[in-house]
């Protein structure tokens, strides 16, 4: 179990210890507005311009 809190609140999911930390907010806690991006600032995700 991992406690965790995001936007003011608190959570606690049950995921592997391994579970990347976007997989546990997009899929455990069901908070679809994290985006996975590309990392180089092409495909628009960071809005890094």
């Amino acid at each position: 179990m991992i406690s965790l809190k995001v936007n003011g609140k608190k959570y606690e999911v049950d995921v592997p210890a391994d579970t990347p930390l976007l997989w546990v907010i997009r899929e455990g806690l069901g908070l679809t507005g994290t985006k996975f991006g590309c990392g180089v600032a092409r495909c628009g995700a960071c809005r890094y311009r």
